[in-house]
């Protein structure tokens, strides 16, 4: 739909959109290396911070409840379809975000851009830090920028790597490296062994 000619006047088409201007702040423009790394590092604020309030917010507890059973939030009164469409609105913004300062940094946006192995990587990042937590998501994303330059001459086998690192998380440490702590307990419980049955109640010979 992007490289159709009918969306060309406003995507660009398959040339994309080029000259992009840099984001500019009362009259100071934000052109070098080190105004953008303080644009990102205010996005992250940002972002973070909308974040850690919705998640104590009663938005989202909804959304944890649908996350754990849509059935049992449904007869509490949560509208899925509802619910669902504004995580899926503010997940989109969140993106957008990012994708603006991308733009603005790069001058020119291309379909090519992104491409299969961007979701790859935003998967990645979220298995490998831990689903639900910050700092996890923080750890995920400096891994799977980090890695793909220590192991640069295997870059032929990047997606090989990526799904032998996922197995090896799911199967070792399927909560992340920094799991959110109500999952963590969660699947904790789930593994614990019984519990021996208590013998105060039975009489003695």
């Amino acid at each position: 739909l992007v490289l159709s000619d009918f969306l060309r006047p406003w995507l660009g088409g398959a040339g994309g959109i080029v000259g992009i201007p840099k984001a500019e702040i009362l009259g100071f423009q934000f052109a070098g290396p080190i105004e953008i790394y303080y644009i990102i590092l205010i996005g992250i604020f940002i972002v973070v911070f909308l974040a850690i309030r919705l998640k104590d917010s009663r938005l989202g507890r909804a959304w944890m409840a649908i996350r754990e059973d849509e059935d049992v939030a449904q007869a509490m009164g949560i509208n899925l379809v509802w619910t669902k469409l504004i995580a899926f609105a503010i997940g989109a913004s969140f993106a957008g975000i990012s994708g603006a300062i991308f733009a603005t940094k790069l001058s020119t946006i291309y379909p090519q851009s992104f491409k299969f192995d961007v979701s790859i990587n935003v998967l990645a990042l979220l298995i490998l830090g831990g689903m639900g937590s910050i700092p996890g998501v923080i750890i995920g994303a400096l891994m799977v920028v980090g890695l793909p330059e220590l192991f640069r001459e295997f870059e032929d086998f990047r997606f090989l790597v990526y799904g032998a690192a996922l197995v090896v998380m799911m199967q070792l440490r399927p909560e992340g490296l920094w799991p959110e702590t109500l999952h963590m307990r969660e699947l904790h419980h789930e593994h614990a062994p019984p519990e021996p049955a208590s013998t105060d109640s039975i009489p003695a010979n």
